[in-house]
């Protein structure tokens, strides 16, 4: 047992502690992240709530009943509107042609190409969508069979981060964004049963690199609704959206009528990026349309990139 002076200590830290989880609750429950470091703390909302679990336990060891009440208090209110997350959801009825799409930030083009390759083909990949495609990424991806597997594209590879590309087994048809959407490319894609999907791989801008790159950051996101409407298909999007499901601009397209398809299968809570130290966030998302059936979902780790690849098989009507 903990001694009672070591008990008294420890109530003040962890008081303070067991109150953390209350900005956390309001920044991710109203649009106030407004401010690049709102947004950052945002993202670590699920550490937020295993840090309060902690807390609780920790109190309620050294016998204290308030600072437990407190934290328990604040477990429910993180997790109780996350719930759903983990639980997969019903999906609307779905009879039409299985598509499989996946998508990766390949790293500045340093993720393992030949690797990236093997994933595509055993899993089947019907649309592959990069994030940091660069030129010599791609010549490496082309020797390893991309295009023998997905011979149709809309594609600008780029030095950098800057690069992103679509690449399909269908025939696309290239859209282009719309006034504000500078972090995207598609197109539409014909299935054989002649149903047609628009498909689209973004990148918005990274939030913590200071308040215009967060701004930035915002606007790419919340103007892909933009070109969302302007297109004649339901849109599938994918992508390293730089932002969790709690991040506003992202629940803004969720709001429009798209689903979340790890969210969809109850996998919302796996990571896609890891720092290779302490933190992993799940920034990559596909976002379905409410015409489309989610049937799974798989996370696959990516040699040579710090995101993994995001793959969902999905069913038209």
């Amino acid at each position: 047992m903990i001694r009672r002076p070591l008990r008294l200590v420890l109530r003040l830290p962890l008081l303070v502690l067991a109150l953390a989880w209350i900005p956390v609750a309001i920044l991710t429950a109203v649009d106030l992240d407004v401010w690049w470091p709102m947004a950052a703390l945002v993202a670590f909302a699920n550490y937020a709530i295993l840090g309060t679990a902690v807390v609780a336990l920790l109190a309620l060891l050294i016998k204290a009943r308030l600072i437990a009440l407190i934290a328990l208090a604040g477990l429910a209110v993180l997790v109780v509107p996350r719930a759903g997350q983990v639980v997969g959801d019903d999906q609307p009825r779905a009879t039409g042609t299985r598509v499989v799409v996946a998508s990766a930030n390949v790293r500045f083009g340093r993720a393992d190409a030949a690797a990236l390759m093997r994933q595509v083909t055993r899993q089947r990949v019907d649309v592959l969508a990069l994030q940091e495609d660069t030129p010599d990424f791609t010549a490496d991806l082309t020797a390893a069979g991309l295009r023998r597997a997905l011979p149709y594209a809309a594609a600008q590879p780029a030095p950098g981060a800057a690069g992103i590309s679509i690449y399909s087994r269908y025939p696309i048809t290239a859209v282009a964004s719309r006034r504000g959407d500078r972090r995207s490319i598609g197109g539409t894609i014909e299935l054989p049963t002649g149903r047609r999907l628009h498909v689209r791989s973004l990148h918005p801008y990274p939030l913590h690199g200071g308040q215009q790159r967060f701004r930035e950051w915002e606007r790419d996101t919340t103007s892909l609704k933009r070109t969302i409407r302007s297109v004649p298909a339901p849109a599938i999007l994918m992508g390293d959206f730089n932002a969790t499901l709690d991040h506003q601009p992202l629940r803004t397209l969720l709001d429009a009528g798209l689903r979340d398809a790890a969210d969809e299968t109850g996998q919302a809570w796996r990571p896609t990026w890891s720092n290779g130290r302490w933190a992993t966030l799940t920034l990559d998302h596909v976002l379905v349309p409410p015409s489309v059936a989610v049937r799974e979902v798989d996370i696959r780790d990516l040699a040579g990139s710090d995101h993994d690849l995001l793959v969902a098989t999905l069913q038209t009507r």
